[in-house]
């Protein structure tokens, strides 16, 4: 069995004291999921990293990715030649997309994640409508979202970058400004990387995630390219995802570049609860918010209370998320199983 001081050594790659530690048999112990490649994972259980292989029971075709090991996934471990993962320990976030392609499927970003830094540069890349799609997908994941605009020392007049994701995104998201280059970014992260914590950043590929990683680490680990000057975007220079503890005793979980950001179809779409209460105020629980009568949309938008950017993005996000939804329902009939998490969001919005 796993010494019970290796508690302590795990809470320095993200484990909870305060979790319910699981019963282990001889031969058995926790490990952190650091890294997925396609020949297996490797794993850390808080001193060190090693390989391992998922159990029989993690390569049927017909399991679904996110009931598979994920980046950091807590999982009990068999010793052998090699280890074997035989179990995922509870998890206190799942940050995920639905995959691309035509077929409905869900895509694991990470695990027990703490807080998500979505990254936009201050050049072509930035984008707020991207911004409002990473928030619809890190608000159902257990996760806190931090907007993080790089590259801040080549362009000094951000206020009106910022002031412009104020109008887009709910008041209560935090919003940085930095130079991923400079070591001053660490003192701006802190209040999400204290010990124990674990951040993941996202975002296009050049927005500056091996930039920041390398900065936050303190050395030189994350290859790092230039961006094209006509789209502001890079090369994929982070090929798969990393858990990479850090000095301060937090961990960091850097990701591959996103081109396609995909809703699930589970999304509350909280950040526009503001939207949601004035459809609810209308005369008609069916209204379109065109030319109905005592439409309180409308009248939002006719007299500048709602902004129209911010009507148009969210019509476009709802209706992505409900065809996504309407795949999700098709998907689980025909498998017959049921769907909670849609069923309780339905219950809410009524």
């Amino acid at each position: 069995m796993q010494a019970p001081d290796s508690r302590a050594a795990l809470a320095a790659i993200g484990w909870r004291l305060d979790a319910p530690w699981p019963r282990l048999e001889s031969g058995q112990r926790v490990a952190r999921v650091a890294a997925q490649h396609r020949a297996g994972y490797v794993l850390h259980d808080g001193a060190a990293t090693f390989n391992a292989q998922p159990a029989p029971a993690f390569l049927r075709k017909s399991l679904p990715a996110a009931q598979r090991p994920a980046v950091g996934d807590f999982v009990i471990a068999r010793e052998g030649a090699p280890p074997q993962i035989e179990s995922i320990l509870p998890r206190r976030s799942l940050l995920e997309r639905a995959a691309a392609g035509e077929r409905y499927a869900r895509q694991p970003i990470a695990a027990n994640v703490d807080t998500v830094c979505v990254l936009m540069g201050l050049d072509g890349d930035f984008n707020p409508a991207r911004a409002q799609r990473y928030l619809a997908l890190i608000e159902g994941s257990g996760a806190q979202a931090v907007v993080v605009l790089t590259k801040a020392d080549a362009h000094p007049g951000h206020a009106a970058h910022i002031a412009q994701l104020a109008r887009a995104l709910p008041a209560d998201t935090a919003v940085l400004a930095l130079n991923a280059k400079d070591a001053a970014a660490c003192a701006l992260l802190a209040p999400w990387l204290q010990p124990g914590a674990t951040l993941a950043l996202v975002g296009s590929s050049g927005a500056g995630k091996s930039t920041l990683t390398n900065t936050l680490l303190g050395s030189e680990r994350q290859a790092t390219a230039a961006v094209r000057a006509s789209d502001s975007r890079g090369r994929h220079t982070t090929t798969h995802r990393a858990l990479l503890p850090l000095p301060g005793g937090a961990c960091l979980i850097d990701t591959p570049g996103m081109r396609e950001l995909k809703l699930t179809g589970s999304e509350d779409l909280a950040q526009y609860a503001d939207i949601e209460a004035l459809a609810a105020q209308c005369r008609f629980s069916d209204c379109a918010h065109g030319n109905e009568p005592g439409c309180a949309v409308r009248a939002a938008l006719d007299s500048g209370e709602l902004a129209p950017a911010r009507w148009n993005a969210y019509r476009k996000l709802r209706a992505e998320r409900d065809e996504q939804e309407a795949a999700l329902e098709a998907q689980l009939r025909r498998s017959g199983k049921p769907a909670p998490r849609l069923l309780g969001r339905r219950q809410r919005e009524r």
